[in-house]
Protein backbone atom coordinates (compact mmCIF):
# COMPACT_ATOMS: atom_id res chain seq x y z
CA UNK A 1 0.00 0.00 0.00
CA UNK A 2 2.35 2.10 0.44
CA UNK A 3 4.77 2.08 -2.70
CA UNK A 4 0.94 2.21 -4.38
CA UNK A 5 0.16 5.91 -2.54
CA UNK A 6 4.05 6.79 -3.11
CA UNK A 7 3.75 6.09 -6.97
CA UNK A 8 0.73 7.59 -6.87
CA UNK A 9 1.92 11.02 -5.54
CA UNK A 10 5.01 10.81 -7.45
CA UNK A 11 3.71 10.12 -11.06
CA UNK A 12 1.61 13.17 -11.50
CA UNK A 13 3.84 15.58 -10.17
CA UNK A 14 6.72 14.69 -12.39
CA UNK A 15 4.72 14.19 -15.03
CA UNK A 16 3.52 17.66 -14.98
CA UNK A 17 6.82 19.11 -13.89
CA UNK A 18 8.46 17.78 -17.02
CA UNK A 19 5.26 18.40 -19.25
CA UNK A 20 5.67 22.22 -17.52
CA UNK A 21 9.50 22.14 -18.26
CA UNK A 22 9.05 21.58 -21.71
CA UNK A 23 6.07 23.98 -22.63
CA UNK A 24 8.28 26.69 -20.55
CA UNK A 25 11.17 25.44 -23.90
CA UNK A 26 8.31 25.47 -26.21
CA UNK A 27 6.74 28.90 -25.63
CA UNK A 28 10.11 30.78 -23.79
CA UNK A 29 8.02 31.46 -20.79
CA UNK A 30 8.62 30.49 -17.37
CA UNK A 31 5.10 30.51 -15.75
CA UNK A 32 3.89 26.84 -17.47
CA UNK A 33 6.64 24.61 -14.79
CA UNK A 34 4.82 26.41 -11.99
CA UNK A 35 1.35 26.11 -13.36
CA UNK A 36 1.48 22.32 -14.23
CA UNK A 37 3.04 21.82 -10.96
CA UNK A 38 0.43 23.15 -9.03
CA UNK A 39 -1.75 20.71 -11.25
CA UNK A 40 0.41 17.75 -10.32
CA UNK A 41 0.14 18.45 -7.05
CA UNK A 42 -3.71 18.95 -7.00
CA UNK A 43 -3.99 15.53 -9.14
CA UNK A 44 -1.97 13.71 -7.29
CA UNK A 45 -3.75 14.77 -3.72
CA UNK A 46 -7.12 13.28 -5.97
CA UNK A 47 -5.59 10.39 -6.62
CA UNK A 48 -4.47 9.47 -2.98
CA UNK A 49 -7.68 10.08 -1.44
CA UNK A 50 -9.62 7.59 -3.91
CA UNK A 51 -7.22 4.99 -3.29
CA UNK A 52 -7.44 5.40 0.69
CA UNK A 53 -11.20 6.15 0.36
CA UNK A 54 -11.67 2.40 -1.19
CA UNK A 55 -9.12 1.13 0.85
CA UNK A 56 -10.57 2.28 4.19
CA UNK A 57 -14.43 1.73 2.82
CA UNK A 58 -14.04 -2.05 3.50
CA UNK A 59 -12.88 -1.17 7.05
CA UNK A 60 -15.89 1.08 7.85
CA UNK A 61 -18.58 -1.82 6.62
CA UNK A 62 -16.87 -3.87 8.89
CA UNK A 63 -16.58 -1.71 11.87
CA UNK A 64 -20.39 -0.84 10.76
CA UNK A 65 -21.02 -4.52 11.01
CA UNK A 66 -19.59 -4.93 14.24
CA UNK A 67 -21.14 -1.88 15.64
CA UNK A 68 -24.83 -3.41 14.70
CA UNK A 69 -23.92 -6.87 16.15
CA UNK A 70 -22.86 -5.16 19.40
CA UNK A 71 -26.39 -3.41 19.51
CA UNK A 72 -28.17 -6.57 18.60
CA UNK A 73 -26.24 -8.38 21.63
CA UNK A 74 -27.17 -5.22 23.86
CA UNK A 75 -31.26 -5.66 22.83
CA UNK A 76 -30.98 -9.10 23.69
CA UNK A 77 -29.64 -8.08 27.39
CA UNK A 78 -31.84 -5.79 28.02
CA UNK A 79 -34.68 -8.31 26.88
CA UNK A 80 -33.50 -11.09 29.33
CA UNK A 81 -33.10 -9.00 32.45
CA UNK A 82 -36.75 -7.79 31.86
CA UNK A 83 -38.02 -11.24 31.23
CA UNK A 84 -35.90 -11.61 34.48
CA UNK A 85 -37.58 -9.01 36.49
CA UNK A 86 -41.22 -9.87 35.30
CA UNK A 87 -40.72 -12.98 36.40
CA UNK A 88 -39.64 -12.39 39.61
CA UNK A 89 -42.07 -10.20 40.39
CA UNK A 90 -44.67 -12.41 39.27
CA UNK A 91 -43.02 -14.57 41.99
CA UNK A 92 -43.47 -11.92 44.76
CA UNK A 93 -47.38 -11.47 43.81
CA UNK A 94 -47.59 -15.21 43.82
CA UNK A 95 -45.43 -15.21 47.20
CA UNK A 96 -47.90 -12.83 48.55
CA UNK A 97 -51.18 -14.12 47.86
CA UNK A 98 -50.19 -17.34 49.17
Amino acid sequence: MVSQVSITILVPIALSGWIGWWLNGQFHTQIWFLIMIVLGVGAAFRNVYYLTKSFYSEDMKKEHERLQYIEALKKQGQARREQTENASGEQKDADRKN
